[in-house]
């Protein structure tokens, strides 16, 4: 829960609840997540210019009362990006100026790359927010590939595919394991990186983790012209020691 100086407390304004939903599967929703959805009268939800998986994982266990309203962020350009966040951040506002509570759908975790981030930091200010937090795919995805994330002193290094090569080759040299997000068009040079560490074959890609399509495999058994930004890559280091 977050408060802010600027905020009376003798003010009856509504509340704001960044809802963490999970990476796929409705099952995964948190306990807290299925206890404010079933009260809460206005629901917002991203959807990105295509179908809302955040909408998905959480409609049945949505209020039947309930208002969805659609958040259709533009990805690109940026300026029409921020225009959009700031419109919705706006209507938002509205319901809470007249004590009505509202949340906001967040595909994984509200505060770990969530869309929800900039919503927060466009209420907070001004109003009460509330983030419930969700299970991210990258807490999800080594159950799935029959791995640990780490034991120990490991160290872990989580990483977005479009920074510099030289960065991720750090990461990944001073890592026990690195998990690489955001892979998307950047799969061939993740692919050729840890192909040039020797580590290609204790890396694996899994895409759309805990939704029906999900897929793994090890990495340098998946096509460079593969696509998919719902997509991570867990590369482990046996030679790092620390």
């Amino acid at each position: 829960m977050l408060h802010n100086g600027n905020i009376r407390k003798d003010q009856m304004l509504g509340k704001a609840y960044g809802i963490g939903v999970g990476p796929g599967d409705p099952k995964l929703l948190t306990v807290k997540a299925l206890e404010i959805l079933a009260q809460l009268k206005i629901v917002f939800y991203p959807s990105f210019g295509k179908n809302s998986i955040a909408l998905d994982i959480a409609r049945s266990h949505i209020n039947p009362d309930a208002k969805l309203i659609e958040m259709d962020i533009p990805l690109f350009p940026y300026k029409a990006k921020v225009a959009a966040y700031q419109n919705f951040a706006n209507q938002i506002k509205e319901y809470l100026d007249n004590q009505v509570d509202v949340g906001v759908l967040c595909e994984g975790d509200p505060l770990f790359f969530g869309s929800f981030i900039t919503i927060r930091d466009l209420l907070m200010k001004s109003h009460q927010v509330n983030v419930v937090s969700g299970i991210s795919s990258i807490m999800s995805a080594f159950v799935h590939v029959d791995d640990f994330m780490g034991q120990g002193d490991d160290t872990i290094s989580i990483i977005t595919a479009g920074i510099a090569e030289r960065l991720i080759k750090d990461k990944i040299s001073t890592s026990n394991t690195t998990i690489v997000i955001k892979v998307a068009k950047h799969l061939k040079k993740i692919k050729t990186i840890a192909a040039n560490l020797g580590l290609l074959e204790t890396s694996v890609y899994i895409s759309q983790i805990d939704q029906a399509h999900q897929y793994s495999d090890r990495l340098d058994m998946i096509s460079d012209e593969v696509i998919e930004y719902f997509s991570i890559i867990i590369i482990k280091n046996p030679r790092f020691n620390p």
